[in-house]
């Protein structure tokens, strides 16, 4: 299982590097990057949407038809267009969510800026929100970006991820730690 994520991974990185050295020669970087926050917020936001890009029942070419139609509406760039038609070609759609994600942290990184992913038990409020924002702007700097997930399995706490870095303050996390001292004594 895990080979198949990497790969996936692997497949995702590379497209998105290679439309990112497209757009950063062309000069096109926020325009394509304005581009794919739209299409990532359509296939968000729209269960039918993100069910037909991984469906393998459904044509690449019916697919690129969906989504040249939702981009002519925003006045898409060119070369968003033409990143679509290769995935299409190369049957890739099933990835694009994961290009995308690829994409918006390499230009992250490339500015500098740092990606923080919060997961918690439940949905946070803007309270609790800020005061995670500002104990980790005070230690990591002004260029951080929050994402906020919700995965009930954790239980509750938090998990915390930076990079490569993880802090994983979960319930679910320390009742997997008990269950391995039990074990073991």
């Amino acid at each position: 299982m895990s080979s198949q994520l990497s790969s996936g991974d692997l497949i995702s990185d590379r497209y998105a590097s290679a439309l990112y050295d497209l757009a950063s020669e062309s000069k096109l970087v926020d325009s394509i990057l304005n581009d794919l926050l739209l299409l990532n917020k359509f296939i968000k936001e729209n269960k039918d949407l993100k069910l037909l890009i991984k469906s393998p029942l459904i044509k690449s070419n019916d697919k690129l038809t969906i989504f040249e139609k939702i981009l002519s509406k925003q006045s898409a760039n060119k070369l968003t267009n033409t990143f679509l038609k290769v995935i299409s070609k190369n049957k890739r759609f099933a990835y694009l969510s994961s290009i995308i994600s690829h994409f918006i942290n390499i230009n992250a990184e490339k500015r500098g800026d740092i990606n923080a992913d919060i997961t918690s038990a439940q949905e946070l409020n803007d309270k609790q929100k800020k005061e995670i924002d500002n104990k980790l702007k005070s230690i990591l700097g002004e260029k951080l970006q929050l994402n906020y997930k919700v995965d009930k399995q954790i239980i509750g706490g938090l998990v915390v991820k930076i990079g490569s870095k993880m802090i994983d303050s979960s319930l679910l996390s320390k009742i997997n730690k008990l269950k391995i001292a039990v074990k073991g004594a």
